[in-house]
């Protein structure tokens, strides 16, 4: 495995020696992800770590408890992907208790090129990168409201060390992760020293935290005025890896041709899944990249602490038949989940432990599979203009086995680009049949079966979701073209989505004001949660006249977490590029209570 990526938001122990008594606790955040195969790099920076017990809060909200390091860190969720880690954070003095939201503030694309950023080769700190017929483009990676952060609902634990009460409760505090003593490391993976002061024997509890970040369902294409661009729509998840687990597996890629894709891998992606609440389909909890090798890590997955956990495995992308391995049992974990190290010093020199690798744990492998050639067809959406699905939604392409009693898994997904209300890039959708078999023991051989599914070789069921919004409705499908030499299929109607249960319709009306009239000519207004695109309405029309009203209606709101806040991109069709501008605004749009909301936006 890959070293951690380290750039350290260093906190000392040193400095708390003496009411420490020789015991101590400490935090260490790290990041892991999955992107599509066409991206090369996805460069995210960030500048501080938050935690908060309730998971309703705001960022404007009391409760915070707040890290900011002295310089940001950079990760690339390409290449630290598939049981591969980076540091986000180490050694952080977080108060232990429970704490249901985790908050990371990026450093947004505009800013000042940072020094980790660079030194990963990006031209900025939020950066996706992706290779179209044979050039290399390097797009910054747009963020909603990026002062306002990524807001993670989460249940994570920070333990109570030897030392007991002696750091207190949780409380709103801001941090600065100040280090006593002289500190040396450098990003990639270079062991970090502290030298100073330090207590020889010293027990530290360590409470080690994971986010994995979803590419393909984060990374939002879209295309304005005939230029591209890449949005992050952030459904980051946080994991305690002391109550996680994962699966691992290998495939066998030697009777396949053809497949390539421009980071290097086959192109094709393990995904663990599980029945949604109402039993009608499944859901992707975690995705990850089959490596060049064919081998795959799914970690971190949820675990419990009494009961084996299940998950389905869906092997699947262009070129192949899909794989469906059925309740794959990862392991409960065992002890009390919380590891505890001793250091010793000689010289006064103290080595940091969170420098060393993140080893994926609590394991199990479904052996090696076999994939079959398939051929491959691409097939994208189209909505109604007088029914639009939400800004955020996804589209997911499913089959079902033949068994009864089976619902439907997800094959293949993407989120559509948000102002034109298509995929960006159309989804490739494999002809062939399923095979379909059921986990035994770890490491033991499976059996797979070939079959068509329910919806027929080369068929999917085609319905969308969204932040806030009920499933749409299963039914729709798409099928392989029949006539020779057509490998695109026609675009598939979706309706709009109806709000999930426990939200109200709720409006906003938006007062536009452009600085300088003709300026702009596009533009779209974006209504964001914790990073996550919820709703967005064209400016065009404003812009043109030189400002007005601009309506968004059926917002989501009347729940605890029904607090939003507004972006805007715009730009001129005579250079679209060249003329593009992105602002946000601090106040907060709150509809928990409220149906309706007003707010003045003026663009610059």
């Amino acid at each position: 495995m890959a070293p951690r990526r380290t750039a350290l938001l260093a906190a000392s122990l040193a400095a708390l020696g003496g009411v420490l008594g020789g015991c101590s606790s400490r935090t260490n955040v790290a990041a892991t992800g999955d992107s599509p195969a066409l991206y090369t790099h996805v460069y995210l920076t960030a500048q501080a770590v938050w935690f908060n017990g309730s998971a309703s809060a705001g960022p404007d909200d009391p409760g915070w408890v707040k890290f900011t390091p002295s310089t940001p860190v950079t990760v690339d969720l390409v290449a630290d992907s598939g049981g591969s880690f980076a540091n986000l954070a180490t050694d952080l003095k977080v108060p232990p208790g429970s704490y249901s939201q985790l908050r990371l503030i990026p450093v947004d694309a505009s800013a000042p090129l940072t020094a980790s950023a660079q030194t990963l080769g990006a031209l900025y700190n939020m950066e996706a990168d992706f290779v179209d017929s044979g050039v290399t483009h390097q797009l910054p990676l747009e963020l909603l409201n990026p002062d306002k952060g990524l807001g993670i609902q989460t249940s994570l634990t920070v333990p109570f060390g030897s030392i007991g009460a002696a750091f207190g409760a949780a409380s709103s505090q801001t941090t600065p992760l100040a280090t006593t003593g002289t500190t040396t490391g450098t990003t990639l993976g270079t062991t970090s020293t502290t030298t100073g002061t330090t207590a020889t024997g010293t027990q530290t509890t360590t409470a080690e935290f994971a986010l994995t970040f979803d590419g393909v369902r984060d990374l939002t294409a879209f295309s304005y005025g005939g230029a591209s661009g890449v949005m992050l729509s952030s459904h980051v998840s946080a994991y305690d890896l002391a109550r996680s687990g994962g699966i691992q597996g290998q495939l066998t890629l030697t009777n396949l041709t053809g497949l390539t894709s421009a980071n290097g891998t086959p192109g094709l992606q393990a995904c663990a899944e599980v029945p949604s609440a109402d039993g009608t389909r499944h859901f992707v909890v975690a995705r990850a990249p089959v490596a060049s090798d064919g081998s795959f890590t799914l970690y971190p997955l949820a675990a419990s602490s009494s009961n084996n956990t299940s998950y389905d495995l869906v092997i699947h992308g262009p070129g192949i038949v899909t794989i469906i391995i059925k309740n794959i049992l990862v392991p409960a974990t065992t002890g009390s989940g919380v590891s505890t190290t001793g250091t010793s010093t000689t010289g006064g020199t103290t080595t940091n432990p969170d420098t060393s690798p993140i080893t994926p744990a609590n394991l199990v492998s479904v052996g090696t599979l076999v994939p079959r050639a398939a051929g491959t067809y691409t097939a994208n959406v189209a909505t109604a203009a007088a029914a639009p699905l939400p800004a955020g939604a996804e589209v997911d392409f499913y089959q079902t086995l033949p068994s009864a009693g089976e619902v439907p898994y997800v094959i293949e997904a993407a989120p559509i680009d948000p102002f034109n209300q298509v995929l960006a890039n159309a989804q490739p959708l494999s002809t062939g049949t399923v095979d379909s078999g059921t986990y035994v023991s770890s490491g033991a051989t499976i059996t797979v079966v070939s079959a068509a599914p329910a919806e027929g070789a080369g068929s999917y069921q085609v319905a969308a979701s969204a932040p806030l919004h009920a499933d749409g409705p299963l039914g729709t499908t798409v099928a392989a073209p029949t006539t020779a030499g057509v490998t695109t299929a026609a675009p598939v109607q979706l309706a709009t989505l109806a709000l999930a249960a426990g939200n109200s319709s709720a409006s906003v009306a938006a007062s536009v004001q452009a600085s300088s009239a003709g300026k702009y000519d596009h533009g779209e207004l974006m209504l964001s949660r914790n990073g996550q695109l919820v709703a967005s309405a064209p400016l065009d029309a404003v812009l043109v006249a030189g400002g007005g009203t601009v309506q968004l209606a059926g917002v989501p709101g009347g729940t605890a977490g029904s607090v939003y806040y507004v972006s805007v991109r715009a730009w001129n069709s005579s250079d679209p590029s060249g003329t593009l501008t992105r602002q946000w605004y601090p106040d907060a749009v709150d509809l928990r209570s409220a149906t309706s909301a007003n707010l003045q936006v003026s663009i610059n």
